[in-house]
């Protein structure tokens, strides 16, 4: 009897402890999760399990186990909103799939994705025809964001008889305050320019801007860490 009353509180305890890490986590839901967080979990579960089954491991072991890594994930997520270079070590990074409605093979071989799977993706965003796509991109939690040509939208440009309008893929030129120097050079563009482009917007510093994005049809937008 005496061991099935532990059992009981091991599992409640384990239980709180596992549901208060994932809040600290601050993780939406497992949809949202990347490896990392997957990873996160499986092992912070079997902390879980070992209290239950093994009867060298008590509780208080692994309540502090699993606070200890509460801290190691919470020391990383600092580090990654800090230094804008750690991102790509401790997180995955979105994969341009589709390219000008040009499947790109290296990066589905790359992240071990087949067409199949990608079509699986494309039809939950009720999209059943490579044709229809301009942009595919690949998120680190697995699923697929897409922009489709402008002619294959809701309510098309070509039901309304109004001409096509070339769409382009929006480029992060600024993250947390970090000019993303690469994607300046893709547009063409240099940090002068986008010190004057801010200055339009009344911003003189660029680690004020917690988002600045580019795209041709629309320009420059940006949002301030303190707007």
């Amino acid at each position: 009897m005496a061991s099935f009353l532990s059992i009981v509180i091991e599992l409640i305890v384990g239980l709180f402890g596992l549901l208060l890490l994932t809040k600290v986590m601050g993780r939406a839901s497992l949809s949202e999760a990347t490896p990392f967080d997957f990873i996160s979990m499986v092992v912070v579960g079997d902390f879980v399990s070992d209290a239950i089954y093994d009867k060298h491991a008590n509780i208080i072991k692994v309540l502090f186990a699993i606070a200890l890594w509460g801290i190691l994930i919470a020391l990383i997520d600092w580090i990654t909103l800090k230094f804008n270079r750690s991102r790509g070590f401790f997180e995955s990074q979105p994969e341009l799939v589709i390219k000008n409605g040009i499947i790109d093979r290296k990066v589905l071989k790359k992240n071990k994705v087949d067409i199949n799977h990608l079509q699986m993706h494309l039809r939950d965003k009720n999209v059943f025809s490579f044709r229809e796509i301009e942009f595919a991109i690949l998120e680190p939690n697995g699923k697929v964001s897409v922009i489709k040509k402008p002619k294959f939208e809701p309510a098309t440009r070509g039901d309304l008889k109004l001409p096509y309008l070339s769409s382009s893929l929006p480029l992060t030129l600024i993250s947390d305050g970090t000019i993303i120097r690469k994607n300046l050079k893709k547009i063409g563009k240099g940090e002068d320019w986008l010190k004057k482009e801010l200055a339009q917007h009344d911003i003189g510093d660029p680690g004020k801007v917690m988002i600045a994005e580019w795209s041709e049809e629309d320009g420059l937008f940006v949002q301030t860490i303190f707007p």
